[in-house]
């Protein structure tokens, strides 16, 4: 009679590192460990953050948090734009690998490390001015927050500085501007503490800023008829801002300026653009009536170039430049 062993539920397993259990299990949330179980049993596969979202009922945005988590923790790796398991995390160094990694220099981490799940929630509970900002954000937002949510939040307070009351400010605009994230929150809210943004008044003044610099963007974008812009880079804010706040220029004059790029070019460059304008600004032309008497000042049709209202040569050097 043939004998086998009945494995049961043990006929299929996959390898969790044994540091999950040894390091992490303490301070990892629910969550945490269901994103990273789920992944190593997929481990031949690549998922988005959504994909992983849907799958697992876990909000997109907590998925990136739970991901960063086992980043930050050298458990994950991210390989090709792919999230996989990091397959050394448990593998004794040799020697020569050892040595090596003695000398390594000190990295600057571009952003603020995170505090874990039990520091953070200690911190909630110890300081009245973190308490309010939850339930502020939480009210904002329309949703409960999560672990990852939290962690947040507290960085912002404690390792970035912002005030509670700044923090909330910061949320309710990004609400109303249509990036209710804790990932967008987390993102301006680190480049608000890089620019020394800690007061009411300093923030009410960022948002007016803001604000004034997106209706600039899609005041250009919409004389320019670009449709689906999604949100504006840095260089466009500023193009824009120069051009209808500092030089000033009506609409007309800026698809002007936009159709005689696309006209030369054959495609919309935002330098090349900024180059007629600054051309016209220069010289005194803000009006269409004023292109014609620019172009009546030439003596002749064999007049350089360069008298031009826009001068071709000398915007050439725009070219390169790609928005």
């Amino acid at each position: 009679m043939p004998v086998k062993i009945n494995l049961g539920n043990w006929g299929s397993v996959f390898a969790v590192p044994s540091c999950i259990v040894d390091e992490h299990l303490r301070i990892a949330s629910a969550n945490q460990l269901k994103v990273l179980l789920f992944l190593l049993r997929n481990n031949d596969k690549n998922f988005t953050y959504k994909e992983l979202g849907d799958t697992l009922r876990i909000h997109e945005e907590d998925v990136k948090d739970c991901v960063v988590f086992w980043i930050d923790r050298g458990v994950l790796v991210e390989a090709d734009g792919a999230l996989v398991p990091d397959s050394k995390v448990n593998e004794p160094k040799t020697e020569n690998e050892a040595q090596a990694e003695k000398p390594k220099p000190k990295v600057t981490v571009s952003r603020p490390s995170k505090p874990d799940i039990v520091t953070a929630a200690q911190r909630v509970a110890s300081d009245e001015g973190l308490k309010f900002v939850l339930g502020e954000v939480e009210s904002a937002l329309g949703k409960p927050l999560s672990s990852g949510n939290i962690a947040t939040l507290v960085m912002l307070y404690d390792t970035c500085g912002l005030p509670a009351e700044v923090i909330v400010m910061l949320v309710n605009y990004c609400v109303s501007v249509g990036k209710a994230n804790m990932r967008a929150i987390e993102t301006i809210g680190v480049r608000w503490a890089d620019d020394g943004i800690n007061s009411v008044e300093a923030a009410e003044n960022k948002i007016r800023l803001s604000i004034q610099a997106d209706k600039n963007w899609s005041r250009v974008s919409s004389v320019f008829g670009l449709k689906n812009v999604g949100s504006p880079t840095a260089k466009q804010l500023e193009f824009a801002q120069k051009w209808i706040e500092e030089y000033h220029f009506s609409d007309d004059m800026l698809r002007e300026a936009y159709e005689i790029c696309v006209n030369t070019k054959g495609e919309m460059k935002l330098g090349y653009i900024n180059g007629i304008l600054t051309k016209w600004y220069k010289s005194g032309i803000f009006t269409a009536a004023d292109i014609q008497k620019n172009e009546a000042k030439k003596p002749s049709k064999s007049k350089k170039k360069s008298d031009a209202s826009y001068d071709i040569e000398e915007l050439m050097k725009f070219d390169e430049l790609k928005i």
